[in-house]
């Protein structure tokens, strides 16, 4: 892994914390397959994070403060952070805080996810802490490797050249002097070959308006100097799971960076997030790319706000969005676009260019014209070097690819999972990180 697929980009990405200072890590965290932990638990509505995020918090409860510095002490500095409402059995993934500040009685921190959990139990919280603790269990990603289907099947590729009757009698003749041959033909074999759906994604995503939502930024002098040099920087401006070819892909790593930047729903991404199989969650991904559609709508009224190819890439990292937190602690993750249609977008009059997640820009709260939701917020440069002048950051739980879809508010449901009590003295139940209050404490960035 590099350093931005581990998280560790993260200092760069958050700026907007201040300065935080490195924990005193051993090593990364990886644990065997099945063991069981006994983790901090962070309850985050709406968020689900896959192995390689990098999470932004923010602690402002008292009542907090004293497990996180005890936390910070441990070996590993490591919790599970899970989506709130789940049906039973409850998934997430750990964390470990990489980069931390306790001041003022508030903590800031960032961290990156390692690997998938599931909760086996909670148990009782820690009432001198304040610290609700879990016992998880690390889930099992299959190691998708690439196998040697070219020599196991004896059909020849739709693009080899063209098929005669000499050339299947050539390859009736292979096929008889192998020991052990492949019955079926290479398009079979190719549906469990993980660096095949590897470069059937790459190609998807390049090949149509999804490439440009990973292509990195630049700054504005950076893109003049690059149109005086010569075209190989139309390729290297994309990340490396673009860039690179499909046979140096780790297809394990890949597959968790196109399901956390694909324009998915909360119920999407646990589905992706519950996966076990490389191969599945690879060609789920391919089915999921194919149903994209053009149109963005308005999750609570279904109008219509935008379309998937102004989708785009405002972090070094080329991913369509990302993770972040506000000065009261609520964690949001966000989708970034060029363009929105205005006819259906408020836009607040205030700009304010304090706490502002991109550097360079000022942020403005954006609402839904037709029921008056929050969307998102609209980043206006303050600094000339930025490209582009202006770009909306819509709430990823705002949108949705669905018109007739309409907001359900997960208490009245009584969904299985959702404990009031085990939620607020979670060690993310501050004023803010994990806890649900007015609409009117989610807009604003401050």
């Amino acid at each position: 892994m590099t350093r931005n697929e581990t998280g560790d980009g993260s200092r760069e990405a958050h700026a907007y914390l201040g300065s935080l200072e490195p924990v005193d890590l051993r090593h990364r965290c990886f644990y065997p397959d099945n063991k069981v932990l006994i983790l901090p638990l962070i309850y985050l509505p709406d968020i689900v994070l896959f192995p390689g995020d990098d999470l932004p918090l923010r602690m402002l409860s008292d009542s907090t403060l004293g497990g996180i510095q005890h936390l910070l002490t441990s070996e590993d500095a490591l919790l599970a952070v899970l989506p709130l409402h789940q049906t039973r059995p409850h998934y997430g993934v750990t964390v470990q805080v990489e980069r931390f500040r306790v001041e003022d009685d508030s903590a800031r921190m960032t961290g990156a996810a390692r690997q998938r959990v599931r909760l086996r139990k909670r148990l009782q919280v820690d009432q001198r802490a304040g610290v609700c603790y879990g016992e998880v269990e690390i889930l099992p990603q299959d190691r998708a490797l690439s196998m040697p289907f070219d020599r196991l099947c004896w059909q020849r590729q739709a693009d080899d050249k063209k098929d005669t009757r000499t050339t299947r009698i050539r390859s009736l003749e292979r096929l008889r002097g192998r020991q052990f041959p492949a019955y079926y033909g290479r398009a079979t074999y190719a549906l469990y070959d993980a660096r095949v759906l590897v470069h059937q994604i790459q190609h998807m995503l390049l090949t149509n308006m999804h490439g440009e939502w990973f292509r990195k930024p630049r700054r504005m002098d950076e893109a003049a100097e690059q149109e005086s040099n010569d075209d190989r920087g139309e390729h290297t401006s994309l990340v490396q799971y673009l860039s690179l070819p499909s046979d140096r892909q780790d297809p394990n790593l890949f597959a968790f960076w196109v399901a956390r930047n694909l324009p998915l729903d909360t119920a999407q991404r646990l589905e992706l997030l519950m996966m076990d199989s490389t191969v599945r969650l690879l060609r789920r991904e391919i089915e999921l790319l194919e149903q994209v559609r053009e149109d963005i709508f308005c999750f609570y009224c279904g109008s219509f706000l935008a379309n998937t190819r102004d989708i785009f890439s405002m972090t070094a990292r080329g991913a369509a969005g990302g993770t972040f937190v506000n000065p009261g602690g609520h964690v949001f993750q966000v989708l970034t676009l060029r363009e929105v249609d205005r006819a259906h977008v408020i836009v607040d009059m205030a700009r304010r260019a304090e706490d502002t997640w991109f550097v360079g820009y000022a942020w403005s709260i954006a609402h839904c014209s037709s029921c008056y939701q929050h969307l998102g917020w609209r980043f206006d440069r303050v600094d000339a070097t930025r490209s582009p002048t202006t770009f909306f950051g819509f709430r990823r739980t705002a949108l949705t690819r669905s018109r007739g879809s309409r907001h359900v508010d997960p208490r009245s449901l009584h969904l299985d999972g959702y404990d009031t009590d085990d939620f607020d003295t979670s060690v993310a139940s501050s004023e803010g990180s994990s806890s649900i209050t007015a609409m009117s404490e989610e807009m604003s960035l401050l």
